[in-house]
């Protein structure tokens, strides 16, 4: 356990409802779940899965809580303290939490996986509140909060009748994606533009040489006459 697999649990406990979620799916996921329960007959759970439920409980909380609850060596135990400790925050998260669920609004976030983390994030506070939204709250909350210019793609979701928040967002994104790309193409080659032709430097070999004031001889010390100017030159020369 060097590397953490999420937070641990503040001194404070303002993040004691995500903490208390995850330390319990960890528990879960190792079969120690019975660890953390009140003892019912029938249920026997060994020393070994004792110990490493009260390792796990002490490695995923503050420093502090750690020393003020050393002596704590059974985990069902430590978790009821920390429990009875922190359920109190209800009445300071509840209000916090509804707050930022009525003024959360999409077109406050660039993106939609930036929205959907601060759906769950929020959810969660309320979760552990007991008012938790329901997918249908979560939709119309999307529904309700587009961006004006978007009330044309608002009216076609609606139509779609979504009933899973998590449908609506996995299309949302899938949206989103393909706009990207959209504009990507666009910026490399805006509206009007044609790309350009590869050019190619073919230079045609001169079928005659430049003429440099002297026309060419043959073996007999005539003129060759290749041009018409050459033939002209060469007539001059004789005559002087």
């Amino acid at each position: 356990m060097a590397t953490k697999e999420f937070d641990e649990l503040a001194l404070d406990g303002s993040n004691y409802p995500t903490w208390a979620s995850d330390i319990k799916i960890s528990l879960v996921s190792r079969g120690l779940s019975a660890t953390i329960q009140e003892p019912q007959d029938g249920v026997v759970v060994q020393d070994k899965q004792i110990y490493t439920a009260l390792a796990l409980l002490c490695f995923y909380i503050h420093k502090d809580l750690k020393s003020e609850y050393i002596m704590t060596e059974n985990p069902y135990e430590l978790w009821k303290s920390l429990k009875e400790r922190y359920e109190q925050q209800k009445e300071l998260i509840c209000p916090e939490a509804n707050h930022e669920w009525n003024h959360l609004r999409l077109q406050y976030f660039k993106s939609m996986a930036n929205y959907n983390h601060e759906v769950h994030k929020i959810c969660s506070k309320l979760k552990f509140c007991e008012k938790e939204p329901m997918d249908a709250d979560k939709i119309e909350k999307i529904l309700s909060t587009m961006l004006p210019s978007d009330r044309v793609l608002q009216k076609q979701y609606r139509a779609k009748n979504f009933e899973v928040y998590s449908k609506l967002i996995h299309t949302l994104s899938q949206v989103e994606k393909h706009d990207e790309f959209v504009m990507k193409n666009h910026h490399k080659r805006p509206v009007g533009s044609a790309p350009l032709l590869e050019v190619h430097n073919v230079q045609k070999k001169a079928k005659n040489k430049k003429f440099n004031g002297t026309a060419p001889k043959n073996t007999s010390g005539q003129c060759k006459h290749n041009t018409q100017v050459e033939k002209r030159q060469c007539e001059i020369q004789e005559r002087q």
